[in-house]
């Protein structure tokens, strides 16, 4: 597996397109939201909006109005706000707060958790699962949670959103629970917490805290992927298109697996690799205190 850095940046959230990327990064200037193209080298980005003083964290992109927009985090004055911004400005072109502050949010160490299905946006805080319109307006809370801290990734699979609270994966309805109590929606249950997961329709793929990565299927089938107390798993993420999965962990170093069709590779990832995602092509991307590392 031969790998690649595309930008030099202490990246704080990131998202694919099928040709670019856009991720949220930060220095000692403030936060910015960059573009680039995921064949490109470092020093090739684009600045899409900056901030002095604030953290921006995940983002997502959409499709409104036939305008594309990048949703975002930001953190700024001690108060974290969703915000948008066209993914092709106009020169000055300032980033807009599409809802009302959320109060408690831990956007600097969760990573994946904003994801949206091009009607809604979607997240998970301290305190619950909420959704907001895509152009903005009242947050609705779908469920409420216990504190999980950080939170290890939203996932949306078909009609529902998959998320972990401490050992247990949840599944809720993007339209809220109705009468189904939480105790019907659990998918697993982890021996120590959820490190990360990746769900599909009718099974998941789960990293346990212990270093165990499971699948499991709502048929009550599974399989140990890796067993307890070889790693401590930092992301996942699972590419149906080509049946390739993927985490990133720390075991003796940190590192990369990837497993693709018969093919298993572990390769080194640079330090605290996590945002592992994969391309329509097949490509592997993810984050580490280097920047953007591009992958195949």
């Amino acid at each position: 597996m031969s790998s690649r850095i595309v930008a030099q940046r202490a990246v704080d959230g990131m998202v694919l397109s099928n040709a670019n990327l856009y991720f949220t990064a930060h220095d000692g200037t403030g936060a910015t939201v960059f573009r680039t193209a995921q064949s490109a080298t470092p020093g090739r980005e684009t600045v899409l909006c900056h901030e002095p003083s604030c953290r921006f964290g995940d983002i997502v992109w959409a499709k409104v109005d036939d305008v594309f927009y990048g949703y975002f985090f930001a953190l700024a004055g001690g108060v974290t706000t969703i915000r948008r911004i066209p993914l092709a400005p106009q020169p000055g072109e300032v980033a807009e707060i599409i809802g009302p502050p959320i109060p408690d949010i831990d956007i600097a160490s969760s990573h994946g958790n904003l994801v949206t299905d091009g009607s809604f946006l979607y997240w998970q805080s301290d305190t619950a699962v909420s959704k907001l319109p895509i152009r903005g307006g009242a947050a609705t809370i779908l469920d409420t949670t216990p504190l999980t801290r950080p939170v290890t990734g939203l996932h949306l699979v078909g009609p529902d959103l998959i998320y972990a609270v401490g050992r247990v994966v949840y599944h809720v309805p993007v339209n809220g629970p109705g009468v189904v109590p939480p105790q019907l929606r659990i998918l697993f249950t982890t021996a120590t917490g959820v490190a990360a997961c990746a769900p599909l329709v009718g099974s998941l793929f789960v990293a346990d805290r212990n270093g165990a990565v499971v699948w499991h299927s709502s048929d009550g089938n599974g399989q140990v992927k890796q067993a307890p107390g070889t790693a401590f798993i930092t992301s996942m993420a699972y590419d149906g298109a080509h049946s390739n999965l993927t985490w990133t962990q720390m075991s003796a170093t940190w590192q990369v697996h990837l497993e693709a069709n018969i093919n298993i590779i572990t390769s080194a990832a640079g330090a605290n690799p996590r945002l592992a995602m994969f391309n329509p092509g097949g490509d592997l991307f993810w984050v580490n205190d280097d920047g953007v590392i591009a992958s195949r």
